[in-house]
C-alpha cells in the first residue's frame, strides 16, 4: 500500500485549481433517430483528421483516436456513435470555451457526414453498440460479457478534471463526497452502472462503482481501493498477491464519482457523475464544481 500512498504524493507540485480539464462525450444519431454506424462515424473521424487533426492511433483499418497542436483528444467512447472530446489541462476560465472549440469542429464534421448530436445522457434502445478501438477495451468485454457492458455505450457523461494541491487533497474529496446527492440527482445513468456492476460476469465488489466513504488521510483512502481485486488478463487477483500493479490502470478500473489522479507532477481529483445535456450547461456544470471546491 506505500506503493499506492507513494504515487498520489511523492514529488507532486500542482495548486488547487491551478488547472482544470474536461471530458466530453456525445453520442451522434441519423435523420431516423438511430445511432450512427461504425462507417459514419469513421466518416467524422477521417474528415478531422483532414482539417487540423492528426491521427495517433489506429485499430486495423479504424481511426480510433486524433489530437490536434494543443494536445486536445477526440476518441471513441465504447460506443460506435459516441464521440468523446478530452481537452489539455487549462484555466477555470478558458476549459469551457477549449470544450466548445473542440466540440464545434466534431459538430461541423457531423453535419458533413449527415448526423446529428445527440444531447441527452442516454440513448434509449435495444441494439448492441460496442465499438472495442483498444486492448484493454477488449479485455474488459471479456472480463464483463457484452450483455453487461453494452447498456454502457448508450450512456454519455460530462467530467471535470481539477488540479489540487497535496495539503487540500483529502479534504476537497470529502467536501465534493458530501454533495453526491446533488450530483445524482441530475445523473440518471447512476442506474445503468449500478446494473452493470451487478450483471459483469467479473463479480466486482458493488462499491466498486459510487463514492470512497469519508476519508482522514490518503492512507485511508489507498486502505479503501485496495479491497478492490487488480484486472490481470480477463480475470480479478487481490491487490496483495500482485507484485507491480499497473498503478494508472488500476485506478481507472475503480468508477468512484470523485477519484484521484495523477499527471506528472499535479495531483487531481476527477468530477464524474454530470451528465450529457446542451453545450450550454457546461459553464453550470463547472461552476458547481468550482463552488464547492472553493467553499
Amino acid at each position: 500500500m506505500q506503493k499506492l500512498i507513494s504515487y498520489f504524493t511523492d514529488g507532486i507540485k500542482s495548486r488547487t485549481l491551478e488547472t482544470v480539464g474536461a471530458e466530453i462525450e456525445t453520442q451522434f444519431i441519423d435523420k431516423d433517430n438511430g445511432p450512427i454506424s461504425v462507417q459514419t462515424s469513421q466518416q467524422i473521424l477521417a474528415y478531422l483528421a483532414e482539417n487540423g487533426w492528426g491521427v495517433t492511433c489506429r485499430k486495423g483499418h479504424l481511426i480510433t483516436t486524433l489530437a490536434d497542436k494543443d494536445d486536445n483528444k477526440i476518441f471513441y467512447e465504447l460506443g460506435r456513435h459516441n464521440i468523446e472530446v478530452a481537452t489539455a489541462a487549462s484555466t477555470p476560465e478558458n476549459v469551457v470555451a477549449t470544450v466548445q472549440q473542440c466540440l464545434d469542429q466534431v459538430y461541423e464534421a457531423g453535419c458533413v457526414a449527415g448526423t446529428y448530436p445527440y444531447f441527452a445522457p442516454i440513448l434509449d434502445g435495444d441494439e448492441d453498440l460496442l465499438v472495442i478501438p483498444d486492448e484493454r477495451d477488449a479485455m474488459w468485454l471479456e472480463l464483463d460479457g457484452r450483455a453487461a457492458l453494452a447498456p454502457l455505450a448508450r450512456t454519455s457523461s460530462v467530467q471535470f478534471t481539477i488540479s489540487v494541491s497535496l495539503p487540500e487533497a483529502i479534504n476537497i474529496l470529502n467536501k465534493l463526497r458530501r454533495q453526491d446527492n446533488m450530483f445524482l440527482d441530475d445523473f440518471p445513468q447512476d442506474r445503468v452502472w449500478k446494473k452493470y456492476i451487478r450483471d459483469s460476469f467479473a463479480g466486482y465488489r458493488m462499491d466498486r462503482y459510487g463514492s470512497q466513504p469519508e476519508l482522514e488521510s490518503f492512507a485511508d483512502y489507498c486502505q479503501t481501493i485496495i479491497r478492490h481485486d487488480v484486472v490481470r488478463g480477463t480475470s480479478l487477483v487481490p491487490f496483495s498477491n500482485v507484485p507491480e500493479v499497473d498503478i494508472p490502470l488500476y485506478l481507472r478500473s475503480i468508477w468512484w464519482h470523485f477519484r484521484l489522479k495523477r499527471y506528472g507532477d499535479a495531483l487531481c481529483i476527477e468530477v464524474r457523475p454530470m451528465a450529457r445535456g446542451m453545450d450550454e450547461r457546461f459553464h453550470y456544470q463547472l461552476q458547481r464544481v468550482l463552488d464547492i471546491v472553493r467553499a
